[in-house]
């Protein structure tokens, strides 16, 4: 079958190793020299439930997924009936034996086959990768040493199960179902947001991570972890959200750059020391990757409520950094640019994102060029050293205990109270005024730090303007495939960069966004004074699909 985009559906229980199936089968698309894009719907349950994956492939770069599937696995009963509607023209769709009578459902001895090759524990997900690899031609050696990469456990009863199904599906498709015209030479490794934003602040030096699991940021932790060996990034699980926030501040304190994930119920208890790291004026980077609804809401899903929550982050009046990504090279750069920036100006800085960016994997470089240098302390001290000195530009000399970072008769005093220079706490009218002075100072001085990275992103020339902010600018570059439109996106959006949208002052635009409430429409109105003609609004916890996105885009366009 030869399609501009083919997507595969794998639906199963958890458990039962969907998204590491969805996974192979996209590292076996990349190996033939295409593009892909993988989503993941599931529940936030260990075990049962319904878990699916969306992998779209194309011989183009493809930002995001389809909603009718060309090619369906069903490992389950319900995962059949809850997926005949999503059913492309044309499409196959396999399932175990016994799990369906419906005539476009293709029945698999599944079962069968895993009592035969297993003595154990099986692994029915690899019959998703079988058959995927049949119907590509891919051959049966290629396909035998991708298992053994990915698949480490009960080797060859994993090889002689995927081989049997392997052998059916030949035997019913001699000729490949699913072929595509490319010349292309994409990206060969797949990553996920998350694992772009560890990557980017890594690049940019990142020494410590700290982090209580919270979905959909708990893979940076993990990831780190993982790679703890190779990059030297110490990833600690602590006991809390509260306890991770104060302890990464704890090191920088030390001097080691260090950050900090959660989504918003975990990220509000991190607040009141996301104000004492405004106060103490440490350079911190924390990651907000935020879920849909208050309290703990829908954990395992999609939302951007979280723009105010994230703009408005801690009491008190400081100058801090909010900036979110539009598609994963920029998760990497602007790890980057924010773990630099938070050290360059002395304020807390927040990367602002959600569940579709974070998990969402897709083959992309790695954008080295674009991670800044690390800083170089070139500040002159004085006698004696004042922690918060008075500057013009509002950011005080920085020295850290140790021999290696101070002299010994340096004081190296942080308060959490209003202080002098020397951080003695103070009550007196005028020092508070200066030092609040010198704080705000900060201000200008972080709008002049952002201005030398890309604080805005434009796609498309014609058309009406479309705004967004975060992944819902992937889910707007696939639609506009095939629909002309104009897509303006704030990377940066405290300090807002002004100068680069005034153009658009009082213009008429679209916006989308993930939440009940036009809460980025509203934030643009402030800022811009734009005329919104139409909300595009989903919150629902899912992503918009590519073709029902393209529908309510024509809908507002023509309204």
């Amino acid at each position: 079958m030869n399609s501009k985009i083919y997507s595969v559906l794998i639906g199963g229980k958890a458990g039962e190793g969907v998204k590491k199936a969805a996974q192979v089968i996209a590292d076996l698309a990349v190996k033939q020299n295409l593009y892909t894009f993988q989503a993941d719907d599931y529940q936030s349950l260990i075990r049962g439930g319904h878990n699916f994956s969306l992998i779209s492939i194309a011989s183009e770069k493809v930002y995001n997924s389809y909603e009718k599937a060309d090619l369906i696995v069903s490992f389950d009963q319900r995962s059949v009936l809850r997926h005949l509607d999503d059913m492309a023209e044309g499409a196959l769709h396999f399932c175990n034996e016994g799990d369906s009578d419906d005539p476009r459902v293709i029945p698999l001895p599944l079962s069968a086959l895993m009592k035969e090759h297993y003595k154990g524990t099986a692994h029915i997900s690899l019959a998703a990768v079988a058959i995927f690899a049949a119907l590509c031609g891919i051959s049966l050696t290629s396909l035998q040493d991708i298992i053994k990469a990915e698949f480490k456990r009960q080797v060859e009863e994993n090889l002689a199960y995927a081989s049997a199904i392997y052998a059916i599906i030949r035997e019913r498709y001699p000729e490949p179902q699913i072929t595509f015209d490319t010349n292309a030479t994409p990206p060969a490794k797949i990553y996920s947001g998350n694992q772009m934003i560890a990557l980017g602040a890594y690049a940019a030096g990142l020494d410590y991570y700290y982090g209580y699991p919270m979905t959909p940021a708990s893979s940076i932790l993990h990831y780190l972890a993982r790679m703890r060996d190779s990059h030297g990034v110490h990833a600690i699980h602590a006991e809390s959200e509260l306890a991770a926030i104060n302890m990464a501040i704890g090191s920088v304190f030390a001097g080691r750059r260090s950050a900090v994930g959660s989504s918003g119920g975990g990220f509000a208890l991190m607040e009141e020391a996301f104000s004492l790291a405004g106060m103490v004026e440490a350079p911190l980077l924390c990651i907000l990757s935020s879920r849909p609804g208050p309290a703990t809401g829908v954990a395992t899903f999609t939302g951007q409520e979280d723009l105010y929550f994230a703009l408005n982050q801690g009491h008190g009046e400081f100058a801090r950094i909010v900036a979110s990504p539009d598609c994963l090279e920029r998760a990497f750069s602007l790890a980057a640019e924010l773990l630099d920036l938070a050290w360059e100006c002395q304020s807390p800085t927040i990367l602002l994102t959600e569940k579709h960016l974070s998990e969402g994997l897709i083959n992309v470089d790695l954008p080295l060029e674009d991670v800044p240098s690390l800083l170089e302390d070139k500040a002159e001290f004085t006698k004696p050293y004042l922690r918060y000195a008075i500057t013009e530009s509002g950011v005080s000399p920085l020295k850290f205990p140790g021999a290696d970072h101070c002299d010994e008769e340096d004081i190296i005093k942080w308060n959490s109270n209003e202080h002098e220079e020397s951080g003695v706490r103070t009550d007196e009218a005028p020092n508070i005024v200066a030092m609040r002075d010198k704080r705000d100072r900060k201000y200008e001085t972080i709008a002049k730090a952002t201005k030398k990275y890309q604080r805005i992103a434009k796609y498309g020339q014609d058309g009406p303007i479309v705004f967004a902010y975060g992944s819902t600018a992937y889910e707007l570059r696939e639609a506009q495939k095939y629909l002309p439109f104009q897509i303006v996106v704030p990377i940066y959006l405290e300090p807002f960069p002004f100068e680069e949208l005034a153009e658009y002052q009082n213009a008429e635009i679209i916006v989308v966004e993930h939440a009940s409430h036009p809460n980025f429409a509203r934030f643009l109105k402030e800022k811009l004074n734009v005329r919104v003609k139409a909300n595009i609004l989903r919150y629902d916890g899912r992503h918009f699909h590519t073709d029902e996105l393209i529908a309510k885009l024509k809908e507002a366009i023509d309204a």
